[in-house]
């Protein structure tokens, strides 16, 4: 359809301006915008096809936007919590304005219906564009932590489908492999993040991979001539250890202290609109702990600071517990992440994130209670639902409210 689209008006152009006998060209000719019309006022009708400029993302305009919203946990578990209701009740009262859609790979995933989930997938990227907000088209991988393990090899012709079918639309974002890592086995399933046989997986690893998909995608948007869309990266360590492509050496448990000094290269992915991405959850990822002697041995906001500036950043998952989603909320701890994506840090970079997770599943990062959703009860929020509800209005509407983004939260350095 696309190419007989553009074969029509590249013949129609040669009619007007190839008349054989014609004495003149036409004064004017028309431009016709093909462009899906997003609701007026909405984000993707304000920012429109997003952009990355230097280390920043921006709007179609060029100039500087920041996305916050959610993302989804997996759907074979909480598949009642997502529905045209659910998300327009997040675009409309939730104020979010961006969807990631976190489809596992395995984990009772994608591998054992690819046509459902891809299905599945469809319908939720629709309802977001029937809405006017992005969404993050996310591969979600976790055990395996190797994105290029074969049982991963179904990703070609997945980014490809999508692409193709989405290659006209604005408001598709990109996730390539949820959080590298180098857990290549676990024996114990209810604890997914243990390893039991490690085997680091470097940038160099990633790379490999991103530089076989990336043009997969950018492909389908060829055909129609379109602007590449944002493409977010994974980075190792369960995307923690950001900028290893600038440091030789900075993998998962090479025992070192993420601050340490590390021989300079420069490994970037050599494409348009490529982002890199980082994960926390605030109360294990935060100023660190003590080892040998030094009080704040793996102090991420110190390295994270440091790090916003040097390369374009995008926070697709973060939640206020510990990194398994569950265990304390530290509220104060997240305020000091998110002011800092707000442009407190050393390249005064403005960073997008999305929350985890909406769902009503026991664990505390979870926003709803449980069975809000069989219940269709989309406001009846967990003490994290509260807080990120707040935020959004703050970031998203401008709403002032004191009680979270607190000033004196805000990290120095």
């Amino acid at each position: 359809m696309k190419k007989i689209f553009i074969g029509a008006l590249l013949a129609a152009s040669l009619g007007l301006y190839s008349c054989g006998g014609c004495a003149s060209k036409p004064e004017s000719v028309t431009t016709v915008d093909t462009r899906p019309v997003y609701p007026e006022g909405s984000p993707v009708a304000k920012h429109g096809r997003l952009q990355v400029k230097g280390t920043q993302l921006c709007d179609e305009a060029g100039e500087p936007v920041q996305l916050a919203g959610m993302s989804t946990m997996g759907w074979q578990w909480c598949g009642d919590c997502y529905s045209k209701e659910s998300i327009e009740t997040l675009a409309k009262e939730w104020n979010i304005n961006v969807l990631r859609l976190a489809m596992y790979v395995e984990e009772e995933g994608y591998n054992t219906d690819p046509e459902g989930f891809r299905e599945k997938m469809c319908e939720y990227i629709d309802i977001c564009g029937e809405l006017g907000i992005y969404c993050i088209v996310d591969w979600h991988i976790l055990t395996p932590g190797n994105p290029l393990d074969p049982k991963y090899s179904g990703a070609d012709e997945f980014f490809r489908f999508i692409a193709n079918k989405y290659a006209e639309k604005s408001h598709l974002l990109y996730e390539i492999c949820n959080e590298p890592n180098n857990c290549q086995e676990k024996a114990d399933t209810t604890k997914p993040w243990v390893c039991t046989r490690e085997s680091n997986v470097t940038w160099d690893m990633i790379a490999e991979y991103a530089n076989r998909i990336i043009p997969v995608i950018h492909t389908e948007y060829d055909v129609v001539g379109a602007q590449h869309p944002i493409v977010i990266v994974g980075t190792p360590q369960w995307d923690q250890l950001v900028d290893a492509c600038l440091k030789d050496g900075m993998c998962q448990g090479n025992g070192k202290d993420i601050c340490d000094d590390y021989p300079a290269r420069d490994a970037r992915l050599k494409y348009d609109n490529v982002m890199y991405t980082f994960h926390f959850y605030a109360n294990e990822h935060n100023s660190g702990f003590e080892k040998d002697g030094k009080p704040d041995f793996y102090n991420m906001y110190s390295y994270m600071y440091d790090v916003l500036g040097k390369l374009p950043v995008f926070c697709s998952e973060f939640g206020p517990t510990n990194a398994d989603g569950n265990g304390p909320v530290a509220f104060d701890w997240t305020d000091t992440w998110l002011l800092m994506f707000k442009g407190n840090n050393e390249g005064k970079q403005i960073v997008s994130f999305c929350n985890w997770s909406f769902s009503d599943n026991f664990r505390s990062s979870s926003v709803l209670q449980p069975g809000a959703c069989e219940k269709q009860e989309w406001n009846n929020v967990t003490p994290a639902g509260e807080y990120i509800k707040k935020v959004f209005a703050v970031v998203n509407n401008n709403a002032v409210d004191t009680t979270v983004l607190k000033a004196k939260n805000i990290y120095t350095k």
